[in-house]
Protein backbone atom coordinates (compact mmCIF):
# COMPACT_ATOMS: atom_id res chain seq x y z
CA UNK A 1 0.00 0.00 0.00
CA UNK A 2 1.20 3.17 -0.79
CA UNK A 3 0.96 6.10 1.79
CA UNK A 4 1.65 10.00 1.98
CA UNK A 5 4.88 10.64 3.93
CA UNK A 6 3.99 14.03 4.49
CA UNK A 7 4.18 14.35 8.45
CA UNK A 8 8.09 13.04 8.26
CA UNK A 9 8.94 15.51 5.71
CA UNK A 10 7.41 18.02 7.82
CA UNK A 11 9.82 17.57 10.63
CA UNK A 12 12.72 17.21 8.17
CA UNK A 13 12.04 20.43 6.85
CA UNK A 14 11.46 21.94 10.71
CA UNK A 15 8.38 22.78 9.49
CA UNK A 16 6.24 22.72 12.94
CA UNK A 17 2.57 23.58 11.26
CA UNK A 18 1.87 21.73 8.83
CA UNK A 19 -1.59 22.43 7.99
CA UNK A 20 -0.93 25.86 7.74
CA UNK A 21 1.91 25.16 5.09
CA UNK A 22 -0.11 23.31 3.30
CA UNK A 23 -2.90 26.01 3.18
CA UNK A 24 -0.56 28.71 2.17
CA UNK A 25 0.39 26.56 -0.94
CA UNK A 26 -2.99 26.87 -1.67
CA UNK A 27 -4.97 24.02 -0.50
CA UNK A 28 -8.09 24.26 1.52
CA UNK A 29 -8.24 23.21 5.16
CA UNK A 30 -10.17 20.33 4.61
CA UNK A 31 -8.00 19.15 1.78
CA UNK A 32 -4.57 19.62 4.05
CA UNK A 33 -6.32 17.63 7.16
CA UNK A 34 -7.22 14.98 5.16
CA UNK A 35 -3.96 14.45 3.68
CA UNK A 36 -2.03 15.26 6.70
CA UNK A 37 -3.74 12.14 8.21
CA UNK A 38 -3.92 10.01 5.70
CA UNK A 39 -7.83 10.01 4.89
CA UNK A 40 -7.63 9.89 1.08
CA UNK A 41 -7.71 6.92 -1.29
CA UNK A 42 -6.69 9.43 -4.43
CA UNK A 43 -4.90 12.77 -4.69
CA UNK A 44 -5.10 15.31 -7.62
CA UNK A 45 -1.84 15.80 -9.94
CA UNK A 46 -2.34 19.51 -9.19
CA UNK A 47 -1.78 18.46 -5.14
CA UNK A 48 1.04 16.49 -5.76
CA UNK A 49 2.58 19.48 -7.53
CA UNK A 50 1.48 22.09 -5.29
CA UNK A 51 3.13 20.24 -2.06
CA UNK A 52 6.34 19.48 -4.47
CA UNK A 53 6.79 22.93 -5.20
CA UNK A 54 5.70 24.30 -1.79
CA UNK A 55 8.43 21.70 -0.32
CA UNK A 56 10.93 21.59 -3.27
CA UNK A 57 10.81 17.87 -3.53
CA UNK A 58 9.81 15.16 -5.87
CA UNK A 59 7.15 13.28 -6.21
CA UNK A 60 8.55 9.62 -4.66
CA UNK A 61 9.65 11.54 -1.73
CA UNK A 62 5.89 12.01 -0.55
CA UNK A 63 5.45 8.28 -0.55
CA UNK A 64 5.96 5.52 1.74
CA UNK A 65 5.23 2.21 0.39
CA UNK A 66 4.10 -1.03 2.70
CA UNK A 67 3.81 -4.26 0.79
CA UNK A 68 0.73 -6.18 2.26
CA UNK A 69 1.30 -9.49 3.37
CA UNK A 70 -0.11 -11.16 0.21
CA UNK A 71 2.84 -8.99 -2.09
CA UNK A 72 5.03 -11.79 -3.33
CA UNK A 73 8.29 -11.40 -5.50
CA UNK A 74 8.92 -8.13 -3.57
CA UNK A 75 12.77 -8.38 -4.34
CA UNK A 76 13.16 -6.79 -7.51
CA UNK A 77 10.32 -4.48 -7.31
CA UNK A 78 10.85 -0.98 -8.17
CA UNK A 79 8.97 0.44 -4.97
CA UNK A 80 11.54 -1.05 -2.67
CA UNK A 81 13.42 2.40 -2.85
CA UNK A 82 9.73 4.18 -0.72
CA UNK A 83 10.11 0.98 1.95
CA UNK A 84 10.33 3.06 5.49
CA UNK A 85 13.99 3.56 6.83
CA UNK A 86 14.72 1.17 9.79
CA UNK A 87 15.25 3.76 12.84
CA UNK A 88 14.69 6.31 11.01
CA UNK A 89 15.44 9.76 13.05
CA UNK A 90 14.04 13.63 11.67
CA UNK A 91 16.68 15.54 10.46
CA UNK A 92 16.01 18.53 13.28
CA UNK A 93 16.09 15.89 15.59
CA UNK A 94 19.38 14.66 14.85
CA UNK A 95 20.79 18.50 14.27
CA UNK A 96 19.25 19.15 18.08
CA UNK A 97 21.55 16.07 19.30
CA UNK A 98 24.62 17.85 17.26
CA UNK A 99 27.01 20.33 18.71
CA UNK A 100 27.24 23.55 17.62
CA UNK A 101 30.82 22.96 15.79
CA UNK A 102 29.37 20.46 14.02
CA UNK A 103 26.20 22.32 12.92
CA UNK A 104 28.60 24.90 11.39
CA UNK A 105 30.62 22.21 9.43
CA UNK A 106 26.90 21.45 8.14
CA UNK A 107 25.58 24.99 7.40
CA UNK A 108 29.07 25.43 5.29
CA UNK A 109 28.22 21.93 3.83
CA UNK A 110 24.93 22.99 2.87
CA UNK A 111 26.32 26.70 1.27
CA UNK A 112 28.25 24.84 -0.96
CA UNK A 113 26.19 22.29 -2.16
CA UNK A 114 23.61 25.62 -2.95
CA UNK A 115 26.56 27.61 -4.35
CA UNK A 116 27.26 24.45 -6.51
CA UNK A 117 23.10 24.31 -7.84
CA UNK A 118 22.65 27.39 -9.41
CA UNK A 119 18.80 26.52 -10.36
CA UNK A 120 18.49 27.45 -6.37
Amino acid sequence: MLILNLKAIFADKGIENPSLFLRKCGLTTYTASRLLNNKVDSIYFKHLETICLGLKCSIDDLFLWLPDDETTNIENQPLQKLKPKVNDISLSQKLKELPFDKIEAIKNFIDKINSNNPQQ
